[in-house]
This record gives C-alpha cells, structure tokens and sequence, in this order.
C-alpha cells in the first residue's frame, strides 16, 4: 500500500549519511594504481591464463592472481554506448566502451574519444594518457582509433 501525500506530491527527504570507513589498495591494486601515474596499464594472472586489467587480487574464478605484468595500451573495441544524459562540453553525447586489451581476460569499460566514438566493434584503439597524473584510471584520459 502507497500512501500519496496531500496534494500528489512526492515527500522526498534530503540527509547526509556518514559511513566512515577507510580503502586500502592491495599490492596488486597499489601496483595498477602506480603504473597508471607513470603511464602503464598494469595486469594480474595466476600464471596459467590470461591477465585480468586493471590488476586485481582474485580472477572472476576465484583464483588469486599473483603474477603482475606489463600491458599493452591498445586492444580491441567490443561494444559501444552513448550516454545522451551525460553530454560534453559541445552538448555532444559521450561514448564509452567495452575494450578488450591485448592479452587480457576481461573487458575495461572506458571513454572514446579522437574519433574512437565513430568505431564499431573490432576496431583497434589505443590510451591517450593526460600529461599530468595521479594514479587513477582517469589517467587514461580516452581511447582513440589506433
């Protein structure tokens, strides 16, 4: 049962909640993380299969990754969205997609730029890196046809 407040209209409460709580990167995160500063992508594998990207401590399987490795920062376009509610500067939608790199088990979900959002799936593309970073995956400022 929904009870509708006087006059239709919707009653909606508006509260900060705190959860304190604190992230500590992994060594596999914290070795992602900083290959991301100085410009590289940064995979884990158990040595047996493919390598998970960003690094991670544990595959989709469960088995923990313990071998880190460099990546390449091209790949394989999968699939592409626009995000019409999300425009950019020129009132253009945003384009994001699903890109397998290469030598990687798992698709990394990021933004097209330079071009990129004119691809379908198969294409190549490549990072462009921003000139100054932090050590996050906004690093990778998009990816571009390669």
């Amino acid at each position: 049962m929904t009870v509708e407040p006087k006059g239709g209209a919707h009653l909606v409460y508006e509260q900060k909640i705190d959860l304190p709580y604190t992230y500590t990167a992994g060594a596999n995160q914290r070795a992602a993380l900083t290959g991301l500063r100085e410009g590289r992508l940064v995979g884990a594998r158990d040595g047996a299969g493919e390598a998970i990207v960003p690094a991670k401590p544990f595959g989709p399987d469960g088995a923990r990754l313990t071998e880190l490795v460099d990546m390449p920062d091209e790949g394989t376009l999968e699939a592409v969205t626009l995000s019409h509610h999300l425009a950019d500067a020129a009132g253009r939608p945003r384009a994001y997609g699903l890109i397998r790199i290469d030598g990687a088990g798992n698709l990394l979900l990021h933004r097209l730029g330079g071009g990129a959002e004119q691809l379908g799936p198969g294409a190549r593309v490549r990072a462009v890196w921003r000139s100054e970073r932090g050590g996050s995956i906004g690093d990778v400022e998009h990816f571009e046809p390669a």
